[in-house]
């Protein structure tokens, strides 16, 4: 049976979604920045890539979504523009063959440079740092058939980097690709064996890099 622990105690995940909600409606309806201030919701999906460092475990494919509010800000500069999100992030992440669950709160900022094709339909380019803050379980703990102990230890704070591309639709909608690389490991995996020979357990451990596909959509009020 797997039993999971927390090492420090967070704070209500919607007391953290709704503060972050309410800060950027604040920033939404400045009344002097109409034309330059966006609000809108953002949800998605993802792929995730799981990499490991030891050689003994395979990497792995895993999906997700995430779903949040998004401020869109125009530059004084043609085409220039940034974007920021506060996201709740749901994934499950495959481990020896056990399925975990990550919640995440994810916070984006994207500098994007666009260029408009027609009347309706804009192009653009995005990058930026991102922060994810780990809203479950720490560590991650339970015995497979052999009676092996294994642990998944996730990282409370990451820092990753975006790259994307999208496209706006009218005044509404916003369709977008991003690739999300972690400056770092994403998590450790760590589990005990019995020797062949001598007959005590060791530890092994293996640093897990996750990098992930998003696909987002985007609707403006």
């Amino acid at each position: 049976m797997r039993t999971r622990t927390t090492a420090i105690p967070k704070p209500k995940r919607w007391v953290v979604l709704t503060a972050l909600f309410i800060v950027l409606c604040s920033l939404s309806v400045c009344e002097t920045q109409a034309q330059m201030v966006r609000f809108g919701m953002k949800g998605g999906l993802e792929l995730t890539q799981m990499e490991f460092s030891s050689d003994a475990l395979r990497d792995a494919n895993r999906a997700g979504f995430y779903v949040g509010s998004q401020v869109k800000f125009k530059l004084p500069v043609i085409g220039l523009g940034i974007d920021v999100s506060a996201l709740y992030s749901r994934r499950s992440l495959k481990v020896e063959g056990e399925e975990l669950i990550q919640e995440s709160l994810l916070l984006p900022a994207h500098v994007r440079y666009g260029a408009g094709i027609g009347d309706l339909v804009s192009v653009f380019l995005c990058a930026g740092p991102q922060l994810s803050f780990n809203l479950g379980d720490d560590i991650l703990y339970w015995k497979d058939r052999y009676d092996n102990n294994k642990q998944y230890i996730l990282q409370n704070t990451m820092l990753s980097l975006n790259f994307g591309a999208g496209a706006t639709i009218g005044n509404h909608l916003e369709a977008a690709v991003f690739y999300n690389l972690p400056l770092g490991k994403t998590a450790d995996f760590t589990w005990d064996q019995l020797g062949a020979e001598v007959k005590d357990q060791f530890w092994n451990r293996a640093k897990t890099r996750t990098n992930a596909w998003h696909v987002s959509l985007s609707y403006y009020f």
